[in-house]
């Protein structure tokens, strides 16, 4: 009984040494996440909610909202409030958090570099999470606000009424 080698490196057809490098795979993290669209200052914008950003964080909802009240995760810049309590056909209750992408996108960097991603990671009080996470927000509020006083600027100087 004979055992065959296998073949060289150098014969197979996809030789490995030969191959140009692999190009990063690039995929977008909010892919499985839907966004919805809301009109905000005349514009219909996506924005994803509370659910969106715990399938991100790989955390459940009632666990933001936790962070939210205990000051760990800020209040997103955008909340509508949800149906009247008082109406027997309402379903929800609360309000609806809305985030933006760079919202979402920011958080998930965030949480990356401090570690809160993975498994039997630090509590999050011990990181500097909380603190990034309000200084983004801030900061995404700030250029939000510069858009919409440029956008205003140039409506204006166009001669358009608002």
């Amino acid at each position: 009984m004979s055992i065959s080698t296998p073949a060289p490196a150098a014969n197979l057809p996809w030789n490995a040494d030969r191959r140009p490098p692999s190009q990063p795979v690039k995929i977008d993290p909010l892919a499985d996440v839907k966004p919805k669209l809301y009109t905000v200052d005349g514009r219909k914008l996506p924005f994803y909610g509370i659910n969106g950003l715990a399938h991100v964080l790989g955390r459940k909802a009632d666990t933001l909202r936790k962070w939210e009240e205990k000051g760990w995760l800020p209040v997103p810049s955008i909340e509508f409030p949800g149906k009247d309590a008082t109406d027997p056909k309402s379903i929800r209750y609360g309000k609806r958090r809305l985030y933006s992408r760079a919202q979402l996108l920011g958080l998930l960097q965030i949480a990356r570099e401090e570690g809160i991603l993975q498994k039997h990671s630090k509590p999050i009080k011990e990181t500097n999470f909380p603190a990034r996470a309000h200084k983004l927000f801030a900061d995404l509020k700030a250029h939000e606000r510069a858009q919409r006083e440029r956008r205003a600027a140039e409506l204006k100087a166009s001669g358009v009424a608002r």
